[in-house]
């Protein structure tokens, strides 16, 4: 019998090592996770060591897990964590929303967003809009103002990516707001092809692994569905400018983070700068986490303004070298930071 004991921070380096560990017994007969030093969990960790077991447990169907530990973690279960990768303890998936400034773990079919545009002859990203200002007004508790505005877009983005790029058939996500702390979490994890292999449809980019395709996607104005030669509809107010994660991104630094992983490799984002990290195992898809400053947010639009247009200036110096590489986008990205601190 195998045990591997999940960590008592939700650290992000803990956290992978965790996951690594689980598929380092892979073939093993019996495996036991020890759920007994299990302290605070945030949304980015349920949503990624679910995953993470979940496609463990399908690789390794010979392997039986055990659990252990677990039932005393009564937050961990009422956000549908233990159900969400098979094992029956505390609440479902897709349980009501929370009551306390959080979201449960969800888990939202793509075709179920499609029926719904549909059905309501509109675009798929409406649906996506509509219900990305609900989940912002459950977790704010508020109808309206900047906390909203700034979770919708966020949110929003995200799912976009998941739809137009990702070519999964679903999409996780859970969230929970700390107003004591000014702290928001969102999670959100697809089962798609990642990002590398979605850039590489896009012929003026040089993507060799999977950092690469992280770096690369944070830029402004890339995307694998917008460069020179595609037909692209400007009068479609949803058509793919390769903003969306570089946005979000700015948002979240503004006294928060930002953390994106696909294949096996994360980079991690905030005041400091940007720290690349080797997850130790693969993921397939991409995960990403979005924590929000709450007490640093302002009108979303003016921040979005500001962002788009040294986003612009980016893009513009990118492109004039004609290839897109990943050497430039990790420059320009690093000199983003530099510029926004000068400016602070």
């Amino acid at each position: 019998m195998s045990i591997v004991k999940f960590p008592s921070s939700c650290n992000e380096i803990e956290i992978f090592k965790f996951c690594s560990d689980v598929h380092s017994y892979a073939g093993v007969n019996e495996l036991v996770i020890d759920f007994s030093s299990m302290g605070r969990i945030e949304p980015f960790s349920m949503i990624y060591v679910a995953k993470q077991i979940r496609d463990f447990n399908k690789n390794n169907q010979e392997t039986t897990i055990l659990c252990r530990g677990h039932k005393n973690k009564e937050y961990a279960a009422n956000m549908a964590f233990f159900r969400a990768f098979g094992l029956k303890h505390g609440r479902e998936p897709n349980c009501k929303d929370g009551n306390e400034q959080f979201v449960p773990f969800t888990i939202l079919r793509m075709q179920t967003i499609v029926d719904e545009a549909s059905k309501e002859w509109k675009a798929a990203q409406d649906i996506i809009e509509r219900r990305s200002e609900h989940l912002a007004k459950i977790l704010s508790r508020e109808e309206h103002g900047n906390l909203v505005d700034a979770l919708t877009f966020s949110i929003r983005e995200i799912m976009r990516n998941v739809l137009e790029h990702s070519k999964s058939r679903s999409i996780e996500y859970c969230a929970q707001f700390w107003p004591t702390y000014s702290k928001v979490e969102i999670a959100i994890i697809d089962n798609g092809i990642g990002l590398k292999q979605s850039l590489l449809t896009n012929p003026f980019i040089q993507v060799q692994c999977d950092s690469d395709a992280i770096q690369q996607a944070l830029m402004p104005a890339i995307s694998s569905k917008n460069y020179k030669g595609v037909r692209i509809d400007r009068n479609d107010p949803w058509h793919n400018s390769g903003f969306g994660l570089y946005m979000i991104s700015r948002i979240c630094r503004l006294g928060g983070n930002f953390l994106i992983c696909s294949g096996d490799h994360g980079i991690l984002l905030n005041d400091h700068g940007k720290q690349h990290i080797d997850l130790g195992h693969h993921i397939k898809g991409t995960a990403v986490r979005m924590v929000l400053n709450t007490s640093k947010l302002t009108g979303l639009s003016q921040m979005l303004a500001k962002f788009r247009d040294e986003g612009y200036d980016i893009a513009k110096e990118i492109k004039d070298v004609g290839m897109y590489t990943a050497s430039a986008a990790s420059q320009m990205l690093s000199r983003d930071f530099i510029r926004r601190v000068q400016e602070d």
